[in-house]
């Protein structure tokens, strides 16, 4: 790369003033107006960096100076690696771990406590829940956490603050890592089927890839305990679509929290998240994706993106390198 400032392609909107205070070095910085590959492609030509989640064969030949795609998250799933041309370095960037273990102890003592219900009943002026059944405490139950990442990790830890007895299923089950993080069991993907009948709550944080790909489908769901409760934080397609939404309807499982779903908007249009009428079910927490979308996030990795343009233009190893792989 040539001394002269980086040209920057940032097809990203939240917090861009936020990014723009992060440089501490001069770039070109220039804000396409949506992720679509016609409003990309036409700004491609000549960049240095493209700062996006997504990127496809359609745009890879107007990348003609492209050295670096920079996902700004941790998820690269809208990244054709296949198209990346051959000297592009792909990296993600982290830092949401603790804004989405925070979203998942929200939505686990709301579930929990039936704090949605509690709340719609007293304002039709029903007062009963206060002469019912004592109400349940976090502590003492068990969580399974589903994937060992840093979502998982930080989830785990969160629990042992709660008393919670956590137990896990990871590709690479490390019993160091578990004894570090209070996990009782630590056990490989096969043993799923055992750890969710052991589950009062479900917490899926594995990245979707064509093995996790309907990870949980109805046969997983028949096997967690009706009181229990399912929190996806992952991708929407871990969690079969059809199965979640019929478990919830029937009451094969009490009831979920969802923050990543099957439909996403592409552009400013109403989008409903899923082909199926998630919001008419009563015992579903409905949020867009959002989970970590907290201020410490993107304080965090908008400097993480400014330190991978720093180290470009000096020629030095870039952070978070996903692609190509070691």
């Amino acid at each position: 790369m040539t001394a002269q400032a980086p040209r920057v392609v940032l097809a990203v909107w939240q917090t861009i003033e936020a990014f723009r205070q992060a440089l501490t070095h001069a770039a070109d910085v220039i804000v396409a107006p949506t992720a679509r590959d016609e409003d990309l492609a036409p700004l491609l030509p000549g960049a240095d960096v493209l700062v996006s989640g997504r990127f496809s064969a359609a745009i890879a030949a107007r990348a003609d100076a492209l050295k670096l795609i920079q996902a700004p998250g941790a998820g690269v799933n809208g990244i054709d690696f296949a198209a990346v041309p051959a000297d592009v370095t792909v990296c993600n960037v982290y830092g949401h771990e603790r804004g989405i273990a925070e979203y998942v102890f929200m939505t686990m003592a709301a579930l929990n406590r039936d704090l949605f219900g509690l709340d719609r009943r007293l304002r039709a002026a029903d007062w009963r829940d206060r002469l019912g059944p004592p109400l349940r405490e976090l502590r003492g139950r068990t969580v399974a956490v589903i994937g060992l990442g840093r979502i998982g990790a930080e989830v785990a830890r969160w629990a042992r603050f709660f008393e919670m007895r956590v137990v896990a299923v990871t590709r690479t089950p490390n019993q160091d890592r578990a004894r570090d993080l209070g996990i009782a069991r630590l056990d490989g993907m096969t043993a799923l089927p055992q750890v969710l009948s052991e589950a009062d709550f479900v917490v899926v944080a594995v990245p979707l890839d064509a093995q996790t790909r309907g990870l949980i489908g109805r046969d997983q769901l028949c096997t967690m305990e009706r009181s229990a409760y399912l929190i996806n934080v992952a991708r929407g397609d871990v969690v079969e679509e059809t199965a979640l939404y019929e478990a919830l309807q029937d009451g094969t499982i009490a009831g979920a929290a969802i923050d990543v779903w099957y439909r996403y908007p592409d552009g400013d249009e109403p989008c409903p998240p899923s082909r199926y009428p998630f919001h008419e079910l009563p015992n579903v927490i409905m949020t867009p994706h959002i989970a970590g979308a907290t201020d410490a996030t993107f304080t965090y990795r908008w400097h993480v993106i400014n330190e991978n343009l720093r180290r470009l233009s000096a020629g030095e190893p870039l952070l978070n390198v996903v692609h190509p792989g070691p």
